[in-house]
């Protein structure tokens, strides 16, 4: 959600609100308390109560939002080797850091462009984590890396490579590797370097390759592989591999 305005009013209901300020300043109001919100901060209100915003000088801010459900970021904010946790709140809920800021405004540009669902909640989930570990008065404990762990991360790579073309979720994966999605994110992040998404895209482009040298048209090869469609599958086959799968193609009967 983004656009340009001069005042708005939430009365929140369980849901949690995200976002970017630009241009012009915000006077904020959440209670008793006001905030003088500068282009370039972001803001985190929790669900404890209503929030309202005005123009100081009747100049239009812009601002860029996202809206969490209260049920859905507490599931997000748990993990199954932790105690759930109760509620998360921000006390604080305009935050001046440039770095959490940044990553929101990717976040937020890339769900507004075709991507897979395991990409969406590894985006959202490491992002809905940064803010938590933060800035929230709530932070779950992490336990030391087990042998459970390096199971896990068997159970995950075979899932992810059994079927590449599969629409799954981070909640799926999760499940499958038998862990909590953020542990599981833990161990990509420290073992790999990368996110479950980055080794499911590799998987795909892996297959891709298979296809496209066996005859199969670009069309008919994004849709086996999972891909959203044939630009999508050029952005990501020519970052792999520095080619689009046309040139590809070509390369193979030269």
């Amino acid at each position: 959600m983004a656009g340009q305005t001069t005042r708005y009013a939430i009365d929140p209901r369980a849901q949690y609100v995200f976002g970017i300020v630009a241009d012009q300043p915000m006077l904020a109001r959440r209670g008793p308390r006001r905030w003088l919100v500068q282009p370039g901060d972001l803001v985190a209100w929790d669900s404890s109560d209503a929030h309202a915003g005005t123009a100081p000088d009747a100049r239009p801010w812009s601002a860029c939002l996202m809206i969490i459900d209260a049920d859905h970021l507490t599931t997000l904010a748990s993990d199954h080797e932790s105690e759930p946790l109760a509620d998360v709140s921000f006390p604080e809920p305009v935050l001046s850091d440039p770095d959490l800021a940044s990553r929101f405004l990717r976040l937020h540009t890339a769900l507004q462009t075709p991507i897979t669902r395991l990409e969406r909640d590894d985006r959202l989930a490491e992002w809905l984590r940064a803010i938590i570990d933060r800035s929230s008065t709530l932070r779950p404990t992490r336990t030391p890396l087990n042998a459970r762990d390096h199971k896990a991360m068997r159970l995950a790579h075979a899932y992810l490579g059994d079927q590449p073309e599969r629409n799954i979720s981070l909640d799926g994966l999760a499940t499958a590797a038998g862990i909590g999605k953020f542990r599981l994110l833990r161990l990509f992040r420290e073992q790999t370097g990368l996110p479950p998404h980055a080794l499911q895209i590799a998987y795909r482009i892996r297959r891709a390759q298979r296809l496209l040298e066996t005859g199969h048209t670009i069309a008919v090869t994004a849709a086996a592989t999972g891909f959203a469609d044939q630009s999508h599958l050029h952005r990501h086959f020519r970052r792999s591999l520095g080619m689009t799968p046309r040139e590809y193609q070509t390369r193979l009967t030269t």
